[in-house]
C-alpha cells in the first residue's frame, strides 16, 4: 500500500488540515445527503413519511453499529500496525475485515426479514406511519451489506492517510442517493420504498469503485483472494477489541432513540414525532462534520502513539479540539438564532414547523461542546484503550440521556418540554465527564514509556 510515514513526520497542524479537509468533506456529503433526502421526502411524499424513517432510525443505527464495529476497529488496527512497522500483518487483517463485514451483514438481513413485522410493532410504527415504515424497511434490508462495505473501505483508506479515496467513495454514494431520490420522487412519482432502494443502488456502485481503488493502490490481489475463505483470528481479536466502543456507542444511540420515540409518542403529539425525525437528520449533518475531524485525528494519534511520539499525539488532539469546537459553535448559533428559519425549509405544516424550531433549539443550544464529547472517546480508541473508549461511547445515551428522558417529565408539568430539556442538561453533565477523561488521558500519556 502507499507509504504512511508522513503521519509521523509532517507538521501536525498541516497534517490535520489536509486530512481534516477530505474527512470533513466526506462526512458533510453523508450528512448533507440525509438532510436533502429528508427535504425530498417531506416535500415530495409526505411529512409523515419522514416520521416513518424516524421511527426506523433505531434500527438503522443497529445496522450502522455493526458496520462501525468492523470499520473503526480495522482502521485503528491498521494505524497501530503501521506505527509499529508491522505491515505484513495488515493484509490478512483487511481480508478478515471484509469477511466479518459480509457475515454480519447477511445475518442482519436474514433476521430483519424474518422478524420485520415484529420489529415494526416494537418500534411503534402505527397509524399514518405504519404503511410508510413497512415499505421503507423491506427496501432498506437490501442496503445493509453495501453500506457496510462503503464504511469499511473508507476506514481502510483513512488508516493509510488516503483521505482523498476515503472521501471519494463516500461522495459517490451520497451524490447518487440524492440524485436517485430526486428522480424517483419528483420525476417518477414513486414512494418511500424507493428512497431506501436508492441507498442499496448507490452503495453497490460506491463499493465497486472503492474495491477497485483498494486493489489498484494495494497488494490486495490474487494472494489475498486465495485466503478469502479464512479468518486471521489475531486480527479478529484486535479489530473487535477497539471496534466494540463504536458498536457500543451506536447501539446505545439506537436504544436511546427508541426510548425517545416512545416517550414523545406517549404524549400523543404525532407532529412532535415528525419534528423529531426532521431535527435528527439536521443534527446528524452537523455531528458528521465533527466526526470528520475525529476521523482526521484517529490515524495521526494511533500512528504516533505506537511510534512513541507523544508531542505529536498531544498536538493532534489540541488541533482536533479547536476545529471541532468551531463547528460546534456554528451549530449552537444556528440553534439559538435561526431555529424557525431552519424549520421552514423542511415543511409548510405550521404545527410541525413550530415543533421543529423548538426541538432544534434545545438540541443545538450547547452543541458547542460536541467536540469535547466525541473526541474523548475517539482519543482513547486511537490509543487502544478499549474500556475507556467504550465507557465514553455509551455513557451519554445510556447513563445520562435515557434517565433524564424518563425522570424529567415526572417533575415538569409539560411532559414534551421536559423531554426536550434532557438534551442541554445531558450536554452539561457529559462535557464535564469528558473534560476529566481528556485531562487524565493527556497526563497518562506523559507516564507511558
Amino acid at each position: 500500500m502507499v507509504k504512511s510515514e508522513f503521519l509521523g513526520k509532517e507538521n501536525v497542524h498541516k497534517l490535520m488540515l489536509s486530512l481534516g479537509f477530505f474527512a470533513v468533506v466526506g462526512m458533510l456529503a453523508t450528512g448533507g445527503q440525509m438532510v436533502l433526502t429528508t427535504l425530498i421526502v417531506s416535500r415530495g411524499i409526505d411529512i409523515y413519511a419522514v416520521s416513518a424513517i424516524g421511527v426506523l432510525y433505531p434500527l438503522s443505527m443497529v445496522y450502522f453499529a455493526f458496520s462501525q464495529l468492523i470499520a473503526i476497529g480495522t482502521a485503528s488496527y491498521i494505524s497501530r500496525k503501521l506505527g509499529e512497522g508491522k505491515q505484513e500483518e495488515i493484509l490478512p487483517a483487511i481480508v478478515t475485515a471484509f469477511l466479518m463485514t459480509m457475515l454480519i451483514s447477511v445475518a442482519l438481513m436474514g433476521l430483519t426479514w424474518w422478524f420485520r413485522e415484529s420489529i415494526l410493532n416494537f418500534l411503534g410504527a402505527e397509524g399514518n406511519i405504519l404503511e410508510f415504515a413497512s415499505v421503507y424497511l423491506i427496501a432498506l434490508i437490501f442496503s445493509i451489506p453495501f453500506t457496510a462495505v462503503v464504511l469499511l473501505l473508507s476506514a481502510i483508506f483513512r488508516a493509510y492517510g488516503k483521505m482523498k479515496y476515503a472521501m471519494l467513495v463516500v461522495l459517490i454514494e451520497a451524490a447518487l442517493i440524492v440524485a436517485l431520490d430526486y428522480v424517483f420522487v419528483f420525476l417518477f412519482g414513486w414512494g418511500v420504498g424507493w428512497i431506501a432502494a436508492s441507498i442499496a443502488i448507490s452503495g453497490s456502485i460506491a463499493s465497486l469503485v472503492g474495491m477497485w481503488l483498494l486493489v489498484k493502490t494495494s497488494s490486495l490481489k490474487l494472494k489475498a483472494l486465495k485466503k478469502m475463505g479464512t479468518l486471521d483470528w489475531l486480527a479478529v481479536k484486535g479489530i473487535l477489541a477497539v471496534g466494540v466502543s463504536a458498536l457500543g456507542r451506536s447501539l446505545a444511540t439506537a436504544a436511546f432513540a427508541l426510548v425517545l420515540n416512545r416517550a414523545v409518542r406517549a404524549t400523543g403529539q404525532e407532529d412532535a414525532l415528525a419534528a423529531l425525525g426532521t431535527v435528527n437528520r439536521i443534527a446528524l449533518f452537523l455531528t458528521f462534520t465533527v466526526m470528520g475531524v475525529n476521523q482526521a485525528m484517529q490515524p495521526v494519534v494511533s500512528f504516533n502513539f505506537t511510534g512513541k511520539q507523544k508531542v505529536r499525539v498531544k498536538l493532534a488532539l489540541k488541533y482536533a479540539l479547536i476545529y471541532a469546537t468551531v463547528v460546534g459553535l456554528v451549530g449552537s448559533m444556528m440553534g439559538i438564532f435561526l431555529p424557525a428559519q431552519v424549520a421552514d425549509i423542511f415543511t409548510t405544516n405550521r404545527d410541525v414547523v413550530d415543533d421543529v424550531a423548538v426541538v432544534f433549539r434545545m438540541q443545538m443550544v450547547l452543541f458547542v461542546t460536541v467536540g469535547i464529547q466525541t473526541l474523548a472517546a475517539t482519543y482513547y480508541q486511537s490509543i487502544g484503550k478499549a474500556r475507556a473508549s467504550f465507557f465514553l461511547s455509551v455513557a451519554k445515551p445510556l447513563l445520562i440521556l435515557m434517565p433524564l428522558v424518563y425522570f424529567l417529565p415526572r417533575f415538569i408539568d409539560d411532559r414534551l418540554a421536559a423531554i426536550w430539556w434532557a438534551f442541554p442538561v445531558s450536554d452539561v453533565i457529559f462535557t464535564g465527564i469528558c473534560l476529566v477523561a481528556l485531562v487524565k488521558g493527556v497526563k497518562g500519556l506523559e507516564l507511558t514509556k
